[in-house]
């Protein structure tokens, strides 16, 4: 893989992982990305535990720890920990000429995508300014309610963050986002999903690198696409008409959710390796700096020694599956109507559905990685449902 040339300027790299995955033996393909990146005076590397992962301190911690996960996985709730932490570091490190590189999984994947778009809403403040952290992020939220975007708009005004912080690169695996909030509209509240600005369309991003699973059923982990035919434009005030477009890559692998973003035993993580190869060749192309012997060694699976061994890539490695019994309960549930992506569901009084297990549409003309063309080559018939009737071949590495 080699890296093409990039301008002056460092390199600030955000590494936020997925719903429980964190500093462990079991290593999601954020956390192994993070060890294979260089960190040096040029590249600085942040990198954010998932959702669920706070410790607790008393010997009560370990039960509490694992309710309180369970509760952010099913909720969400520790997003804005997550992008406040990420958006102080961008702020406390960025200098005008400095390349921002944005890494996500699943949850953590969405806290990448809401940074970058409140970096694009309210702008990225100055070192100084670092104490107005919890107020931009508010001015974001509060925006998804003003059509105008009136408050963030004051807000910019106000104090005056960087006026123009383009993303060099967003690289994603799996994106769901399942952040469930209450409205209370009577002492009762209603809970709704959350819908942030600029989450999915933003055009203060230059590259928008996005691996997705094939065979991930759950309801909770409904995949959020990124918006295709974008322009690039950092600067959301700007007049300016030659705009250039958005460089979008949004590639099918064969697996379920953490098949795709890592997290499974080492000697499981086959095909977990094949997003990460083409992530890390995507990124490298784009300027990020990374060691060869680290992506020879995590993998490609090249031993070396005293040193953990780690597996190789392989099409034909286990395909887990995610919908065990836990989840499957929640299958059975009814769903709204319009939330519906397989057509198979019978819809009752036109108004909800039961998912059970309902396949993730891919539409014609999708990219498919060669892993998951390899994988059936011999066998078309065992191709999964939703795998679709045409479809373009993504290399290896991609282009």
């Amino acid at each position: 893989m080699s890296r093409s040339s990039v301008g002056p300027g460092r390199n600030l790299v955000v590494c936020c992982d997925g719903t429980t995955n964190e500093i462990g033996k079991q290593l999601s393909n954020v956390l192994k990305l993070y060890r294979i990146a260089e960190k040096s005076e040029q590249q600085l590397v942040f990198y954010q535990p998932g959702i669920g992962t706070v410790a607790m301190p008393d010997s009560w911690g370990k039960w509490r720890q694992k309710a309180h996960a369970t509760f952010e996985m099913a909720t969400g709730k520790g997003l804005d920990r997550d992008v406040l932490a990420a958006y102080r570091f961008l702020v406390e490190n960025y200098r005008e000429g400095d390349r921002i590189y944005l890494f996500g999984f699943s949850r953590g994947a969405y806290t990448v995508r809401v940074l970058a778009g409140m970096i694009y809403l309210v702008g990225l403040l100055r070192q100084h300014q670092a104490n107005f952290a919890g107020y931009a992020l508010k001015a974001y939220k509060n925006a998804k309610e003003d059509s105008n975007y009136a408050t963030a708009h004051e807000f910019r005004e106000i104090v005056r963050p960087y006026a123009q912080v383009p993303i060099e690169f967003l690289g994603v695996w799996d994106t769901v986002s399942s952040v469930i909030v209450p409205v209370w509209l009577s002492i009762f509240p209603k809970f709704h999903l959350e819908e942030l600005p600029f989450a999915s369309i933003n055009p203060a991003v230059k590259v928008v690198r996005h691996a997705v699973a094939i065979h991930e059923y759950r309801r909770m982990f409904r995949l959020k696409n990124w918006a295709n035919s974008q322009k690039f434009q950092p600067n959301r005030y700007s007049q300016a008409t030659n705009h250039t477009k958005q460089d979008l890559r949004e590639v099918w692998f064969n697996g379920c959710h953490s098949d795709i973003g890592g997290g499974f035993v080492e000697e499981e993580s086959a095909l977990s390796k094949f997003p990460l190869r083409w992530m890390l060749a995507q990124a490298r192309n784009r300027g990020l700096r990374i060691r060869t012997q680290m992506v020879n060694h995590i993998v490609l699976g090249h031993p070396r020694v005293n040193a953990r061994q780690y597996t190789k890539p392989s099409a034909d490695g286990l395909l887990h599956t995610s919908l065990t019994t836990g989840w499957r309960l929640l299958e059975f549930l009814p769903k709204n109507a319009h939330r519906q992506e397989w057509h198979e569901r019978k819809i009752w009084w036109k108004r909800f559905y039961f998912p059970r297990g309902e396949p993730r549409h891919i539409p014609p003309d999708s990219l498919i990685h060669i892993s998951a063309i390899e994988r059936f080559k011999d066998n078309e018939k065992e191709r999964p449902r939703n795998w679709p009737a045409s479809y373009v071949i993504e290399k290896a590495e991609g282009p």
